[in-house]
């Protein structure tokens, strides 16, 4: 029997016509569906949520399995699933786990995953609930029962697709069947997670085993559009992306899809369709595949990520004092923060790091020896603005319409970066003006 493999989102259990549209697909299929779910974004918030505040006894274990049932209790309404038993062996589990943590204080990164992975499993065994009582035979299966090999990287391991492959391709299959996506199991049987939110990377590697045509993507939270929509007017649907555009914006406000998605793909080019699911049907917005052409409109998409603060090193001669930005990206990858991008000066060295980490690497600065560096300043209220598309190196000119696009409207640039791929090119700008940058470029480039 055909394979269809498909990612669908936790979240979208707040959306009862998404779900009415799902059964309705599912129930009219004569082909075997394998659907890697997510877990609602409520349910890993208080699970991750929770388990810090156990691990420095500031909480308690009934504190966040209550919160769990509210959630789940809200969700059981929504749906109608009134006497809903099926759950109570995973909440008795976790409750087991969060004792644990609570009485030992162990807080380890193998136990940290296996507590988060009932995000999905709870998120799962609901989405089966209310399939199985709307007449759709849905099996749930999980990773431990498929053998899905991970590494025993917490938090971020990578699927061992070569050592899956036999017991995925020979597991018994049902017609319908559900899979609580973004973790698999170590060598050792432990849990690990794949990632936050992972499920489609989970969806990709067995779409790769089980040598499917392509992988399928329903109702995604950010569809691909050449801007959000919450600041320019009904922006079209981008239907084509390579592999490479689609891993560029999915690190900006696309977190529809997660960004190692396209890695199993890679050898067999698998294209990617993503689907909006409306009124009983499936309908195909956008396709990824792995060819990197430059299509005619060179641009794809004006991205953007709040998610961004600067860290800068000023002192004169900075630039040309070897050793410094050594130290500082050692300093910051032995506490794991990561770098998004460094943009050099002779007086200054600007690093673009993700907001949560900028007060924890300005302080971690104070205790390395960094000559020539006057002053560490930071700058928090900012955000990244990009134009994505194969070909900005091709096309002279598109650098020249983007700062255009900003100076005509006396938008301040902090800091300005391309060259490093063919793919894009940034602007930092301040919070505030934001919108007006992302409109006025997307009019330039789409009007």
């Amino acid at each position: 029997m055909q394979n269809c493999i498909v990612r669908f989102g936790g979240n979208n259990l707040k959306e009862p016509q998404v779900i009415s549209t799902l059964v309705s697909l599912l129930q009219q299929t004569e082909t075997r569906h394998i659907l890697t779910v997510s877990a609602t974004s409520e349910i890993q918030t208080i699970l991750t949520k929770g388990i810090k505040t156990l691990s420095v006894a500031i909480s308690e274990p009934a504190l966040i399995l209550a919160a769990l049932n509210s959630e789940i209790d809200r969700i059981k309404k929504q749906f109608a699933l009134d006497g809903l038993t099926v759950l109570e062996p995973l909440l008795t589990k976790l409750e087991v786990l969060l004792k644990g943590i609570h009485f030992t204080g162990d807080f380890s990164l193998a136990l940290h995953d296996q507590v988060l992975s009932f995000g999905e499993k709870l998120t799962t065994s609901l989405l089966a609930e209310i399939l199985q009582r709307h007449g759709v035979d849905a099996k749930l299966v999980s990773p431990e029962e498929l053998g899905l090999q991970v590494t025993e990287e917490y938090g971020n391991a990578s699927i061992l697709t070569d050592l899956s492959g036999p017991s995925v391709t020979s597991f018994p299959w049902g017609k319908i069947n559900l899979v609580p996506g973004s973790f698999g199991i170590t060598s050792q049987g432990k849990i690990a997670r794949t990632g936050h939110r992972a499920a489609d990377y989970t969806a990709a590697a067995l779409a790769s085993i089980l040598d499917a045509d392509r992988l399928e993507l329903w109702q995604i939270s950010t569809p691909f559009k050449t801007a959000d929509d919450r600041f320019v007017p009904n922006p079209a649907y981008i239907e084509s992306l390579t592999y490479a555009e689609a891993s560029e914006l999915s690190y900006f406000n696309y977190s529809g899809i997660h960004p190692r998605i396209v890695e199993p793909l890679i050898e067999k080019h698998l294209p990617i369709h993503i689907f909006e699911l409306l009124n009983g049907e499936k309908i195909l917005r956008t396709k990824i595949n792995s060819k990197s052409t430059v299509a005619p409109q060179v641009v794809k998409s004006v991205a953007h990520t709040d998610d961004i603060a600067i860290l800068k090193l000023n002192g004169p001669g900075v630039g040309f004092k070897p050793g410094i930005l050594a130290k500082v990206t050692t300093a910051f990858s032995n506490h794991h923060i990561n770098i998004r991008s460094v943009i050099t000066a002779q007086t200054s060295i600007n690093i673009l790091l993700d907001k949560a980490s900028i007060q924890r690497a300005r302080q971690l600065l104070q205790e390395v020896d960094l000559p020539s560096v006057g002053q560490v300043e930071t700058a928090e209220h900012v955000s990244l603005i990009a134009i994505v598309g194969h070909g900005m190196q091709q096309h002279h000119g598109i650098s020249a319409q983007l700062f255009s696009a900003v100076a005509k409207n006396k938008i301040n640039v902090l800091l300005s970066g391309s060259g490093a791929s063919d793919l894009v090119s940034y602007l930092v700008v301040d919070e505030q003006d934001k919108v007006k940058a992302i409109q006025e470029i997307h009019r330039i480039f789409f009007s």
